[in-house]
């Protein structure tokens, strides 16, 4: 199977991450009763109010007693750019340069500490990192860079900056494969479970059959879900996420709290929100590395891994999107697969 018949099994079927990013972007645009509107600094959205909300001095003040054991310098002159869930993020300046500072309250947040220092030891590019803490990261403010700018919506359609982010994905699955943590990072089916399969049977009666059968036969779907060869894989493409270096030659993916071990073909399918020629340059830019370094195409796992995938994906976007008191759009793929008998089809495909 190339890569272009890959394309066309699911070109339509976004990325659960991007359709994510899409479906909270809409929520906070929508929220115009309180006068937000959304702009891109230091590589976030950054939301703007009428009345500002101002930096939480119990989290300053714990972001520079974190990061004294990290370094004399001083950091100071906070802004808000987001705040939610426990991930706080500020511009600020780092000494007298301008940096963006993550703070996570959580401790399972802080795993994306240690994925940018996987990453840089493993000389896979990413944003400069001034300093590390326990709990915090100071990185470059991108927004003010001279050498790179942040992505934008028009970057879905242009094939030389797809090429630019095949070339970055291909570094991270080549050298990912390798890093000593793999196994132990973040995967998103081990979310699949028969507790949770039994929870969306009792959530969509009406697909109850689909999921008994693929509960019957739950030992072939796990045995099958982690036969492939794992590498780190992003997980979260989107446009907000990426930066272009300003000559084009070069782009970078960035924001890692969802980075973890997969399957290639699953960023693959995650990198779909491009346009369809953008798309096509992506794969066929993939392919060129490939062959160049391994001296033969990958075709053969990366049908196993879509097999899988296409199952394996909507049962992990049900499973996300029920633990929702209100079920977000962004599922409702996987939602119609379940009911109108696609995904009973794919999975008789995978498990007969």
């Amino acid at each position: 199977m190339t890569h272009s018949d890959c394309s066309n099994i699911c070109f339509r079927k976004k990325g659960v991450s991007d359709e994510i990013q899409a479906y909270k972007c809409r929520n906070q645009i929508k929220e115009g009763e309180r006068n937000i509107t959304l702009r891109q600094m230091g590589g976030f959205m950054q939301t703007t109010q009428l009345r500002p909300v101002k930096p939480d001095p119990e989290i300053t003040d714990r972001i520079s007693k974190d990061l004294q054991n990290a370094s004399d310098t001083k950091i100071h002159s906070f802004k808000l750019i987001r705040s939610k869930r426990g991930v706080h993020v500020y511009s600020c300046r780092y000494g007298e340069m301008p940096a963006v500072v993550k703070y996570f309250k959580n401790e399972e947040d802080r795993r994306e500490i240690l994925n940018y220092r996987i990453l840089i030891r493993s000389g896979i590019p990413t944003i400069r990192i001034l300093a590390f803490g326990e709990a915090a990261l100071v990185m470059e403010d991108l927004s003010q860079s001279g050498k790179w700018r942040l992505g934008v919506p028009e970057d879905l359609s242009d094939a030389a900056t797809a090429k630019c982010l095949a070339q970055w994905y291909f570094a991270l699955h080549e050298k990912g494969a390798a890093v000593s943590e793999l196994n132990t990072l973040y995967f998103e089916y081990d979310t699949i479970t028969r507790k949770r399969l039994e929870m969306l049977c009792a959530r969509f009666p009406e697909a109850s059959e689909l999921f008994q059968f693929i509960l019957s036969r739950f030992d072939r779907l796990r045995n099958l879900i982690y036969k492939p060869s794992f590498t780190l894989t992003y997980n979260d493409f989107y446009w907000t996420n990426f930066a272009v270096r300003k000559d084009k030659q070069a782009a970078m993916m960035f924001d890692y709290n969802l980075l973890g071990k997969g399957y290639r073909f699953s960023d693959f399918r995650n990198v779909q929100s491009l346009a369809e020629t953008a798309y096509q340059a992506f794969l066929d830019e993939y392919e060129r590395l490939y062959v160049k370094k391994h001296g033969h195409t990958r075709h053969e796992e990366e049908h196993l891994e879509v097999k899988i995938d296409e199952v394996a994906a909507p049962l992990f976007s049900l499973i996300v999107a029920s633990r929702q008191e209100q079920f977000p759009q962004w599922a409702e793929y996987a939602k119609a697969e379940a009911l109108d008998g696609t995904l009973a089809d794919k999975a008789k495909r995978l498990l007969l």
